[in-house]
């Protein structure tokens, strides 16, 4: 009886509990795990031990434990260097990270293994504090270091993910067919930082490596070199603010390295010359691609047809020709072409030769050409291109599909309507582009005014092309933008002698161009109806006054045109213009 007068108030008083306590029967609130941890993993322990001397050669390991469970998010991210031919690989063992070198290392050499940000917590994916862990095969450990940074020599924007090295081998191809003594990876800033190396004169590359063999794939990779040899000056301490470990979301700390050599990275012009590639794109149509730039093209015929009949286009960098054929009749499916250029002989020179090119279509091409033939369409398919803020300075440009076999400009009309809205026709020309002869240029004869409406429109038919069509009519509308917000900024460039210098107003991080201009003498180049906004300028060095950036070539050790940034003379890049401000500034080249 007494066990059953214990249990009734034991039951009592369990359900007085549920009723007055919140927390028995609370169905509103979910079950709370806490806050969010944001702690990254912290290193406890390291064997062997940071700076270690004398490591075996072989079967090298490292064994790195953390007060969590931490993962390997990167393993591409862990870096040896100077590299072997294989990757260290990594493994997760308990809270530990074993990493594992697989090959056979060098005697007497300081080793660095990078893991930039290839380590995470496992819960949350905290990134690990960025860590450096460095050894020696021999008796003693190099100290010295090189800091820097690689850009993109058009943009001069930083390149990320960069394999930067040192050559002590000094001929030119070493790049090419060796490992470095010593290398790095670019962060998310293009930055830099070789550690542990020795006090001699290196050869400075930089190249993309796609496909993560330490060496420089000549044109696949881009490269970058130094025109001269470096010999490091400056010696590893723990005090060193570029050493340190960074976030790449902190914009002032990363912008405060200080770089001591600065590398441009660029695709390499080719140097040999040959036929690179060849084809059909209609029946009518053909293309020869060479392997290099600046082809010299002495002949050009094919076998059966008139050379009045042939129509060649080349690319603004004379490595690619088009060419038509306007006939009455249809080509057959195989053409013979005879071509006479300036190609690489076995010798390595330049020799003007002949050469037979066959371009013929395989049944699945010429299946797909009548296909295509069958479904053209009559009209041609011209596209125009006009910015109201750019008119006053690059009018309206046309582009053709194909070339054009005649034109008239008395079916085009340009008209000008004035704000009572009364209407008049304008003079304007129109001509073919320089380099681009598919393309065309429609420019008023008179200065646009402001508060006017322009519109101009292309009568059907105005346009005829080498296949016989036709253009259905168009019609464009100009209205230069409203000044009541925009500003200007006036350029006066000064100091311009036997050069010429493309001119780019571009956006503060130098992706967006705005307006570009071509300089051979001092002027005054006028930027107007600009947002508010910050801006600068990029100027290029057009030493061939091709009107184009050129590349540069490893092997002939020459670097790409000179790209810099316009500079204040407080030394900032950035113009910071406000709302319906003009700016005048003065360019001295």
């Amino acid at each position: 009886m007494n066990r059953n007068v214990t249990a009734i108030l034991l039951i009592v008083l369990t359900a007085l509990c549920c009723l007055f306590s919140h927390s028995c029967a609370n169905t509103k609130a979910a079950p709370s795990g806490g806050p969010k941890d944001t702690i990254p993993p912290v290193l406890l322990k390291i064997d062997p031990e940071q700076n270690t001397r004398n490591m075996q050669l072989a079967d090298v390991k490292l064994s790195m434990t953390y007060d969590e469970y931490t993962v390997v998010k990167d393993a591409a991210g862990i870096y040896l260097s100077p590299p072997t031919r294989h990757a260290p690989s990594a493994k997760v063992k308990g809270k530990s990270i074993v990493v594992t070198l697989r090959d056979t290392l060098s005697e007497n050499t300081t080793y660095t293994i990078d893991f930039n940000n290839a380590l995470a917590d496992n819960n949350e994916g905290n990134l690990a504090p960025r860590f450096t862990y460095t050894f020696s095969t021999g008796d003693s450990i190099d100290s010295m270091y090189l800091t820097g940074t690689v850009l993109d020599c058009q943009k001069l924007t930083p390149v990320k993910g960069v394999l930067v090295a040192l050559y002590d081998d000094l001929s030119d191809s070493a790049c090419m067919v060796s490992l470095p003594a010593a290398a790095a990876r670019t962060d998310d800033w293009g930055f830099f930082v070789i550690r542990n190396i020795k006090p001699k004169a290196y050869q400075v590359y930089a190249y993309s490596d796609d496909d993560k063999d330490n060496l420089y794939l000549q044109g696949e990779d881009f490269i970058a070199f130094s025109d001269s040899l470096f010999t490091p000056q400056l010696i590893v301490q723990d005090s060193i603010y570029e050493l340190g470990s960074f976030n790449m979301k902190d914009t002032l700390a990363c912008e405060m390295r200080k770089s001591e050599i600065s590398l441009l990275l660029f695709k390499e012009t080719a140097s040999r010359q040959f036929i690179k590639n060849k084809g059909r794109k209609d029946n009518k149509r053909g293309f020869i691609r060479f392997n290099a730039q600046n082809t010299v093209l002495n002949s050009f015929q094919i076998f059966g047809v008139d050379s009045t009949a042939i129509t060649r286009k080349f690319t603004p960098e004379m490595d690619s020709m088009d060419f038509w054929v306007d006939t009455q009749f249809p080509l057959p499916d195989s053409l013979l072409l005879t071509l006479e250029y300036l190609k690489t002989d076995s010798l390595g020179n330049l020799t003007m030769m002949k050469e037979d090119v066959a371009i013929s279509m395989t049944e699945e091409e010429k299946a797909a050409l009548n296909s295509a033939e069958a479904k053209a369409d009559t009209l041609i398919k011209v596209s125009y291109e006009c910015k109201n803020e750019n008119v006053e300075q690059d009018g309206i440009t046309i582009t053709f599909p194909d070339p054009l076999s005649s034109f008239s400009t008395d079916s085009i009309l340009f008209i000008a309507v004035n704000p009572k809205n009364q209407s008049d026709t304008i003079a304007f020309s129109f001509d073919k582009d320089e380099k681009e002869f598919e393309v065309y240029h429609l420019q008023s004869s008179q200065p646009y005014q402001p508060g006017y409406k322009y519109q101009v429109i292309f009568k059907q038919n105005t346009f005829r092309d080498i296949y016989g069509r036709k253009n259905k009519e168009n019609t464009i509308d100009i209205e230069l933008p409203n000044t009541d917000k925009t500003g200007s900024i006036t350029l006066n460039v000064k100091g311009i002698t036997n050069s010429n210098y493309i001119i780019e107003l571009v956006s503060s991080d130098k992706k967006q161009v705005f307006r570009k201009f071509n300089a051979d003498r001092d002027t005054k180049l006028y930027f107007p109806y600009l947002n508010a906004g910050q801006y600068t300028f990029r100027i290029t060095e057009d030493r061939n006054r091709n009107g184009i950036f050129d590349s540069g070539n490893l092997l002939e050790r020459k670097q790409p045109e000179k790209v810099i940034t316009f500079k204040l003379p407080n030394g900032k890049e950035i113009i910071e213009l406000p709302e319906q401000t003009d700016i005048e500034q003065d360019l001295q080249l």
